[in-house]
């Protein structure tokens, strides 16, 4: 008996829906199989995603420009008016959702590594520029949708009460059928492209790169599974006739389609047929009520959707994760600050509710590993987002609208306990999974040196070289002709020099110092600096070189010889986080008095607070006094230590409770020297090693890690499948037989 098996027919059967959902399994199972090896299967989704898209803006363009021409003032006004209502309803249910969220983060601590954003200045947000078309042409070769959207409203206005209008929208109708078959046409090989954008994001997709990320993750998908199936279909069932199974049944294609693009954008026209599907599914798809959907949805696309704005819990998270965690009357500034931002992408919103919130600006590049994900599930709430706000303000303006007191119960006892449940268990998750995840001090504490260690010994006091110079040598030549270099280093200015809980000397500095020394040839004996005697011991040969933060300073030039810079930094204050006076140069400025503390920099203390009228400047002996004062006599009082803000960042680090703030209207910068033995030759090649380690990115590298927290890796494939389980198993058994 033989069976006729015709694999065309049987393709031909399985629905598109079908055929996409299987693409996105394959494509993962490919990535995840051969990781790195097919990474090149983005490529082929990149041009997918571009075939989609070039069809798109001149769609939505002519789509407006003749439905909004063939309405009739008094249907435009009503679109407008019920569209503006649920959009506010909408955004609504999702600010006071955002609200709530936050409760399933637990408490933590964790200090704030220094970021360059630090000393970046905030691109402003331009509404000129996101939604005025002075340009229509750019607008459109730059997929600025607000701007294109607007012009093509004003265009509609216009021909709206032309006598001959049908004469331009006739032309513009067919056209648009032709655009959108061109659509259909690309949307048949949805199936190859969602497989390929599958395969190539899981090849690059790393575990470690997702797992500080998990509270944020499982929040935010718990915030998204809610809304986007459980919220807003009781939105639809209590206020239209519309059936939600309905509505699932005939967009899941699509809603898989946009998930594995990321974009919503790219299957519009699809999603815009699939509305009208679901109007005749209710029998009320009316030649005018398809016409509204029509302008309803590209009305709709440019504001923010619930989707976006689920996307703004990161803030909240980033804030609980860096030990900056909102407080209560932060709360409006935070929801109002997200309502603003969620007009823009997040990639660009983000960072300035960060900033706005105070929050260090490193936390967002943890957002950005994330968006391999979550772009994919925004989307899909924002899509399913403008299908409700189009059918509610449809219900509206076609005379179907209706309200269902029982459902709402329903729905607010169904929400409530999902929500609640959903939010305590959360918190209990977390509560014990994060603490197996270390804080930012015990990653501090846990990195290692990225230069090859050398053989040194560590002296417990300050003592003189015992080996002095012969007669006409220099500093160079004693340091070859003993093969000892001397390292003078403060113990405890972390990051550049400091002890790690094992009792290791570690740090920039003492990094640096092994590199040196490796290029040296020598060992290096470690000479801790007497407080306040930097200067005499440099000049009685205590040591050859001094590797802790050192400023470049008008004291020290004077005085003391020095290599170039080796890194710039900006000034910056450590103070107490809840001392909001020196949050702004403003506050600052009317504060009566106040003493910055400062160690060995007077002249930079001097400089930097002859900006503020009450400024008064403390030297102090001891950083540990500025933490604890109690030590210090009753009639000081300190209210900032003055530090480089990198090395302050490392202090909020190491105690709790501080952050890192600049009030000054400017960024003072200075430079970071190392103090060298007088020595012209010494001098000459620590300034020409400095250039040639910049120049092969050892000192960069070394700064990432002590400063950025960024720990140094060497890169290591992608762990999949193919190399690390068949082809080592494939090679033992190749062994085994030979």
């Amino acid at each position: 008996m033989y069976l006729n098996i015709n694999p065309e027919l049987m393709l031909k059967k399985i629905s598109l829906s079908s055929k996409v959902l299987l693409g996105v399994v394959l494509g993962i199972l490919l990535g995840f199989f051969f990781g790195e090896h097919v990474s090149w299967f983005s490529i082929i989704g990149d041009i997918f995603i571009g075939l989609l898209q070039m069809t798109v803006l001149p769609y939505i363009m002519f789509s407006l420009i003749v439905n909004i021409g063939r309405l009739s003032f008094e249907t435009g006004k009503k679109l407008v008016k019920y569209g503006l209502i649920f959009l506010l309803m909408l955004l609504g249910i999702g600010l006071l959702w955002l609200a709530v969220l936050p409760l399933a983060f637990p408490e933590w601590g964790s200090g704030s590594f220094y970021s360059n954003d630090f000393i970046t200045e905030a691109v402003p947000f331009s509404i000129v520029d996101l939604y005025i078309p002075a340009n229509p042409f750019a607008s459109l070769s730059n997929n600025i949708v607000p701007a294109v959207v607007l012009f093509s409203i004003f265009v509609g206005l216009g021909v709206m009460k032309l006598p001959n209008k049908e004469v331009l929208l006739r032309p513009l109708d067919v056209l648009n059928d032709g655009l959108n078959q061109v659509n259909k046409m690309i949307v048949k090989i949805t199936p190859i492209g969602v497989f390929s954008i599958a395969a190539g994001v899981v090849s690059q997709l790393t575990l470690d790169d997702l797992s500080r990320l998990q509270g944020y993750l499982l929040v935010y998908l718990f915030a998204i599974v809610v809304i986007t199936f459980i919220v807003l279909p009781y939105v639809i069932s209590i206020f239209t006739p519309f059936s939600t199974r309905t509505i699932f049944k005939i967009t899941h294609s699509t809603l898989i389609t946009i998930f594995a693009t990321g974009k919503i954008i790219v299957v519009f026209p699809q999603l815009i047929d699939d509305i009208k599907r679901i109007l005749d599914s209710e029998n009320v798809g009316t030649e005018s009520a398809k016409a509204e959907v029509d302008v309803i949805m590209p009305l709709a696309y440019p504001f923010p959707n619930l989707g976006t704005f689920m996307i703004f819990i990161f803030v909240p998270f980033a804030a609980w994760y860096s030990g900056h965690e909102l407080t209560l009357d932060s709360y409006p500034l935070f929801l109002s600050s997200t309502l603003l931002s969620s007009f823009v992408a997040p990639i660009t919103g983000l960072p300035f509710s960060i900033d706005l919130l105070g929050i260090p600006q490193e936390t967002f590049q943890l957002f950005v590993v994330s968006t391999v994900l979550t772009d994919r599930v925004r989307v899909v709430l924002g899509a399913f987002h403008l299908i409700t706000l189009t059918l509610l303000t449809l219900s509206a303006t076609q005379g179907i609208l209706k309200f269902s007191l029982k459902k709402l119960i329903s729905a607010l006892i169904v929400i409530s306990l999902i929500g609640t449940g959903g939010i305590l268990g959360m918190n209990k998750v977390l509560e014990w999974n994060m603490s197996r995840i270390p804080t930012n001090l015990e990653i501090l504490d846990s990195f290692k040196l990225i230069s090859n260690e050398q053989p040194y010994t560590i002296l417990k006091e300050s003592k003189r070289n015992p080996k002095r110079k012969w007669r006409r040598e220099n500093s160079l030549s004693r340091i070859k002709r003993t093969k000892t270099l001397r390292v003078g280093f403060y113990d405890n200015a972390m990051p550049y020099s400091y002890y790690n809980s094992d009792s290791l000397l570690v740090g920039l500095g003492i990094d640096i110092s092994h590199k040196l020394a490796e290029d040296l040839g020598v060992s290096i004996v470690f000479v801790p600096i007497e407080k306040g005697e930097l200067i005499k011991e440099l000049k009685s040969d205590y040591f050859d070189i001094v590797v802790s933060d050192i400023f470049l300073s008008s004291n020290y030039a004077e005085q003391i010889q020095f290599s170039k810079p080796y890194l710039k930094v900006s000034l910056a204050l450590v103070v107490k986080k809840e001392n909001e006076n020196f949050n702004s140069f403003e506050n600052a400025s009317n504060v009566d008095t106040f003493t910055i503390a400062y160690f060995e920099r007077g002249d930079i203390a001097e400089e930097y607070i002859s900006f503020f009228k009450g400024g008064g400047a403390y030297a102090m002996q001891d950083l540990n006094d500025f933490f604890d004062q109690s030590v210090l006599p009753d009639s000081i009082k300190i209210d900032a230590y003055l530090t480089s803000a990198e090395r302050a960042s490392a202090l909020t680090i190491l105690n709790d409770g501080y952050k890192v703030v600049n009030p000054l209207p400017v960024h003072l910068k200075n430079a970071l020297v190392f103090p060298v033995a007088k020595s012209a030759v010494w001098n000459r090649y620590i300034d020409n090693w400095i250039d040639y380690r910049q120049q092969d990115g050892t000192i960069e590298k070394i700064y990432k890690q002590w400063i950025l927290g960024q720990e140094y890796k060497k890169e290591k494939p992608i762990w999949n499948v193919w190399d690390n389980i068949i082809i080592p198993k494939y090679n033992s058994t190749k062994d085994t037989l030979q």
